[in-house]
């Protein structure tokens, strides 16, 4: 089923429950939710390595808002100790890294739509051809590229193969290759002919099935669940403005992530999927790409409890003809 009109002109059958009445009271009602913390700690000190890093004559980025302004920063162990103009002298457990003047020092960025195991296929059914061996190579040469880009935390938004992102996140945090902090994803949670790419996609339908499948997913270790919630452009015959969510569905899912403790994301274009989100609480709502008016005021209302993130890299470069194939 598709829903590709407003969500108050589709059926009670068909939502599971009806609309009427669903608006801004109920989205101020929800409560608001708390995620378990997940364990993002990576394990990869050296016993020679020094205990302590002064970067020193840098240019420092402090995330605040304030300029960039000259100083020093010291790091002991896990924690930044001191920023600024300070008095320090280094001992024989301090690696000194100079910057002369000429280096800028900032905070990590963070990436929350994060897809390691995507390997830069040029179509769709690419990103499962792939023997899982290469699969698995590139997907840490994805996290190192990150990692060499400065991203130092992703958010898991897919994973196109069920345990690539726990296997590489573990191996991230052991040390055996380089990378972000990372919370992980499984395959994304479809409907049956709603999957924009199925290869990737844990097919279920209806309140129970998306229980279950929430269920196994977090049985085998992910951080974060993913709903795929509409078609894409990107897709030959699955429009961005369809939606294959009803609201029994949407709340189910979330429901079940929630009471264990995990966050939700979506890939959710269409207006009525993203007042789905709004109205069940789904915590990352991806691309929000048509979106309207009201569900544009649902999500003011959400503002500080759901996080809607564009992704706007990704059409823009899909209309100046990245990642097009030339044939």
């Amino acid at each position: 089923m598709a829903i590709t009109t407003s969500l108050s002109n589709t059926s009670k059958e068909e939502l599971g429950h009806g609309l009427d009445g669903y608006g801004i009271d109920n989205v101020k009602a929800l409560p608001y939710y708390k995620p378990t913390p997940a364990d993002i700690t990576i394990s990869n000190h050296l016993p020679s390595d020094k205990k302590k890093v002064l970067f020193k004559n840098v240019n420092i980025f402090d995330s605040t808002g304030a300029d960039i302004y000259p100083g020093d920063v010291l790091v002991e162990g896990e924690h930044i100790q001191k920023v600024g103009k300070f008095e320090f002298t280094p001992d024989a457990d301090t690696l000194v890294i100079n910057g002369h003047g000429k280096k800028t020092l900032m905070s990590g960025l963070i990436d929350a739509h994060t897809h390691l195991s995507w390997n830069d296929s040029p179509t769709l059914d690419g990103l499962t051809s792939l023997p899982v061996e290469e699969h698995v190579l590139h997907t840490a040469r994805s996290a190192r590229t990150y990692l060499d880009c400065g991203y130092t935390m992703c958010f898991g938004a897919a994973s196109a193969r069920p345990r690539l992102d726990l296997v590489i996140k573990q191996a991230i945090k052991t040390g055996i290759i380089p990378g972000p902090r990372t919370l992980s994803s499984g395959q994304e949670i479809a409907t049956t002919n709603g999957a924009i790419i199925p290869s990737i996609s844990k097919m279920t339908d209806g309140a129970d099935g998306m229980r279950q499948a929430v269920q196994e997913l977090i049985s085998s270790g992910v951080d974060n669940i993913k709903l795929s919630m509409t078609g894409d452009y990107a897709h030959e015959t699955m429009g961005a403005e369809e939606t294959y969510y009803t609201l029994s569905e949407t709340r189910a899912a979330v429901e079940e992530a929630h009471n264990r403790g995990k966050r939700v994301c979506a890939h959710a274009r269409s207006a009525a999927s993203v007042r789905l989100c709004a109205l069940t609480g789904v915590d990352v709502i991806y691309h929000a790409s048509f979106t309207d008016a009201e569900t544009m005021d649902m999500l003011e209302e959400l503002k500080d409890r759901i996080f809607v993130a564009p992704a706007i890299n990704f059409p823009l470069e899909t209309c100046n003809g990245g990642g097009i194939p030339l044939d």
